[in-house]
């Protein structure tokens, strides 16, 4: 038996050679035929990291990550077709190891640093894969100083409340947010907003506001930090508008003599407010501050500011509202003037008792007093004056004059009275014997009554 297997392998030796390879040959020929080798392209490989907790160890942070991982890689496979059949890009997985990638160029922070990438396949697929190229095969990575910083918060209102409504300062908690991101990054921070709306709001409200983070160009890169906290509570005051009197102020000193204040002038009269609705019905006026006016012989303007008055208030003025008052005191000099008024223009009312007559003087003389500009434009005309003679009896008798004289005008003495004579018919009295008096009768009477003697009245005075 033995002899056999021995001969078998030893006959014909050649042959048997030749057929196995032949019989090799024909083996690859055919799987070739049924299943060659390839070179096939993969497109659309997405891009990852692997230790990115390499990173957060080291204090760095990688500017552009999100921009490699939006990117893709081609990938190239030397393997059999059957295999190659079976991969799909997404079954392919191309990775940066960034604790490989960093090592030893921790000071290249702020520079480009070229990093390898890497290729894991399926564990099936990988064992019959002859060759694999990524393209590209290396990727940037831009790497920077993590850093935290704090930013004041602003407040952005949207909209407008009701009509007669404003909005007022909002209140904010908290007033600042901590914001960890790149250095770099941090550097060009500018507003850090959140917006609230007020459109048609009528009362006060608060809500909560999403932060929003923008740099030198006004563009948002909330995305590229990390807030602490990412939302704030914005309390909005709403505050109703309104109008407040200005009073007129008190005065201290006086005018020198023959000089009056013939007008006041406030500017505005009225001053635009906010503040709630009670607040502002509750509220008075403004009251300005005494003026001194002492000395003072012309017009003269003084300003007051009336945010002053209301600090001790819940009321504010807006900003764009004018707030100085301006207080005028138009101040003039005053004349005295004296008329002679014909007894024609003199009217009588009342009705004396049957068979008695009155007579007046020819003329009456009258003093007026008044700013210059007004006293020195009246005429006799613009004056009326009349006397009641009801109920006198026969003789001579001192009467009120009743006057109504032109704006701006006043009398110049305390009383003004007129003389008349009434007579009856069997009576010898005459006006001339009854302004002609015996001067001893009439002394005693001079000084009990002390008449206003019209005779030694003057022309014209000015104090």
């Amino acid at each position: 038996m033995a002899n056999k297997i021995i001969s078998f392998f030893t006959t014909n030796i050649v042959w048997k050679i030749t057929a196995l390879i032949l019989a090799c040959v024909l083996w690859v020929i055919a799987v070739n035929i049924e299943d060659p080798l390839e070179n096939r392209l993969f497109h659309s490989v997405r891009v990852g990291f692997e230790n990115m907790e390499t990173l957060e160890r080291l204090g760095l942070v990688l500017l552009n990550q999100e921009e490699i991982e939006r990117s893709t890689v081609s990938v190239r496979l030397w393997a059999n077709r059957r295999f190659l059949n079976q991969l799909e890009s997404s079954d392919m997985r191309a990775y940066v190891d960034l604790s490989s990638a960093i090592f030893g160029q921790v000071d290249w922070v702020g520079e480009t640093i070229s990093a390898p990438i890497n290729l894991q396949l399926p564990t099936t697929a990988a064992a019959n894969i002859i060759n694999d190229t990524v393209m590209p095969a290396n990727v940037r990575l831009i790497i920077d100083r993590l850093d935290s910083r704090e930013f004041p918060i602003s407040v952005v209102k949207m909209g407008d409340p009701l009509v007669g409504y404003i909005s007022m300062e909002p209140r904010i908690d908290p007033h600042v947010v901590q914001i960890t991101g790149a250095s770099t990054v941090l550097d060009s921070i500018v507003h850090v907003r959140t917006q609230v709306e007020l459109t048609d709001a009528s009362e006060d409200y608060t809500v909560t506001g999403r932060l929003v983070v923008y740099n030198e160009n006004n563009i948002d890169i909330t995305d590229r930090v990390t807030l602490e906290p990412a939302e704030i509570t914005v309390f909005i005051p709403i505050n109703r508008r309104g109008q407040v009197p200005v009073r007129v102020p008190s005065f201290i000193g006086s005018l020198p003599a023959g000089y009056v204040i013939t007008n006041i002038q406030i500017e505005p009269a009225h001053i635009d407010v906010v503040g709630t609705a009670e607040d502002i019905e509750s509220f008075g006026g403004i009251v300005l501050e005494a003026i001194d006016i002492s000395g003072l012989t012309s017009t003269v303007t003084f300003q007051q500011d009336a945010r002053d008055f209301l600090l001790a208030t819940p009321l504010s003025i807006q900003n764009s509202r004018p707030h100085e008052i301006g207080i005028t005191l138009v101040i003039e000099r005053e004349a005295v003037r004296e008329f002679a008024i014909p007894n024609e223009n003199i009217g009588i009312t009342g009705e004396l008792a049957d068979n008695f007559t009155v007579e007046l003087p020819e003329y009456f003389n009258l003093r007026l007093i008044g700013v210059t500009r007004i006293i020195n434009a009246v005429d006799i005309d613009s004056i009326s004056l009349s006397v009641n003679i009801a109920n006198l009896y026969e003789g001579v008798h001192n009467i009120p004059v009743n006057l109504i004289l032109p704006d701006g005008v006043r009398r110049a003495d305390a009383e003004v009275n007129l003389r008349v004579v009434v007579s009856g018919e069997t009576s010898e009295l005459t006006l001339e014997e009854e302004t002609e008096p015996n001067i001893e009768e009439d002394s005693e009477d001079d000084e009990e009554d002390s008449p206003l003697d019209l005779d030694t009245l003057e022309t014209s005075h000015t104090p």
